[in-house]
């Protein structure tokens, strides 16, 4: 019996804050995208770091000048100590100029900076501040770094760049970096840039990938035999995967030389990369589900159109469209009203699961319709009766009622929203 009333309790407590619950965060502040990368500098006391700084046209102010549209940000860079202490800072600004208004409010258009700098083999933290010189407003990105010692050992390997673009200029490889480490939008296959430095004492290399979900399921298992050609060798490989799922990933290259000695051990490299498209939330990592988790919202005729569709691209179109139609302001990247939508099922999850995930009970059902309610009554031990809620919306002019007829904390709907169901999915 003790723990049955614990339980209850346990259960009483997690949902007791639900009428406090806040709308999905929104950020006022220009976003932007960090990748600060570790190569070989040339010399035995250094490495060099590449900094790319990804800035969205839209995350940044514009003003009108003469014929054309202008703005402006500034970067600063500092690399932290594991001490805290600042090893080294770096400043500047970018400009941009663009003929039309609409390039402005581009979901696809950015600017993309990139600078170098040599710095002592070491653990850092970089921080990264960018400054919207026209509104002033200021957001931060920081990333841990470890900039190689790549002369210790007789064989090292750079850090894992993402490549979006790779092109050649006459002799020259031209790579252009995928900084936002999403590659969900590169029809269904992206590549992977690395440097590997060793002693003459090694001519070939065994490559090993692997690809894994952050569950650890493995996507990718394959190997590839190498020849060497000097001290420092490039490479380039690519990757399909229009067979992963959208989610996140962890990517390992692991490199051994076929003339180690028996005490040398394989250099590995990871590098993490999502996939997602156009403005999905990051808390949606499976399309199927998000699908079926639209039901509460959809018109009929509107969900049973996507959920038969029978192929992922058909299912990611329609997905795209519903949502679209919804779009409070299509012109900017973010779908707030998605956002707010997937964060209430988010929030359900977390709060409300049972016998079931969260978003399918009927507290989850009423939350994610509705949001948190103004006003919530409690009646968890009134003794004339089995435990029940009331939860008051002064919107709709409503209140409904949940009832836990089991006393296991399963709350049931006992008044009819069919009604306010209705009203919003015509909305």
């Amino acid at each position: 019996m003790k723990k049955i009333i614990l339980y209850i309790l346990c259960s009483t407590f997690l949902i007791a804050q639900v009428e406090s619950r806040k709308p999905a965060a929104t950020f006022d502040l220009p976003e932007f995208y960090l990748d600060a990368l570790s190569f070989y500098s040339g010399d035995s006391l250094t490495s060099r770091i590449d900094l790319y700084v990804q800035v969205p046209y839209d995350a940044i102010q514009f003003m009108k000048l003469n014929d054309q549209y202008s703005a402006s940000y500034e970067v600063t860079v500092n690399f932290l100590t594991v001490d805290n202490a600042s090893m080294m800072e770096k400043v500047w600004t970018e400009e941009i100029h663009v003929p039309l208004f609409e390039y402005t409010a581009s979901k696809k258009a950015f600017s993309l900076t990139q600078r170098s700098v040599n710095i002592v083999p070491g653990i850092y933290t970089v921080r990264v501040q960018v400054k919207d010189n026209e509104s002033k407003k200021v957001s931060y990105v920081i990333k841990k770094l470890i900039a190689g010692n790549y002369t210790a050992q007789r064989l090292s390997v750079s850090d894992l760049m993402l490549v979006n673009r790779l092109a050649n200029e006459g002799d020259r490889r031209v790579l252009s970096p995928n900084v936002s480490g999403n590659v969900g939008e590169t029809n269904y296959a992206f590549s992977i840039f690395f440097e590997v430095y060793s002693d003459n004492a090694t001519d070939s290399l065994m490559l090993h990938y692997t690809v894994t979900d952050i569950k650890g399921k493995e996507f990718l298992n394959k190997s590839q035999f190498y020849r060497l050609r000097g001290n420092r060798n490039q490479f380039v490989t690519k990757f399909d995967s229009i067979y992963y799922p959208i989610g996140s990933y962890i990517l390992n290259v692991e490199v051994q030389s076929l003339l180690a000695n028996p005490t040398d051990l394989p250099v590995l490299k990871q590098r993490s990369f999502f996939i997602r498209w156009g403005n999905m939330p990051i808390s949606i990592s499976d399309l199927n589900l998000a699908i079926k988790q639209m039901r509460y919202i959809a018109k009929d005729e509107e969900f049973e159109k996507v959920e038969s569709a029978t192929t992922d691209e058909d299912k990611r179109t329609l997905f795209d469209e519903f949502w679209l139609k919804r779009d409070p302001n299509p012109a900017t990247k973010k779908n707030e009203f998605m956002e707010e939508y997937y964060s209430r099922v988010e929030y359900a999850n977390q709060n409300f699961s049972h016998y079931q995930p969260g978003w399918k009970t009927d507290m989850g059902m009423v939350f994610i319709l509705f949001g948190s309610p103004n006003n919530v009554e409690r009646h968890p031990f009134d003794i004339d009766s089995k435990p029940y809620e009331i939860w008051s919306y002064y919107e709709y002019n409503r209140s409904v009622i949940f009832v836990d007829e089991t006393g296991f904390g399963d709350y049931r709907l006992l008044t009819p929203i069919w009604d306010l169901l209705q009203r919003i999915r015509n909305e």
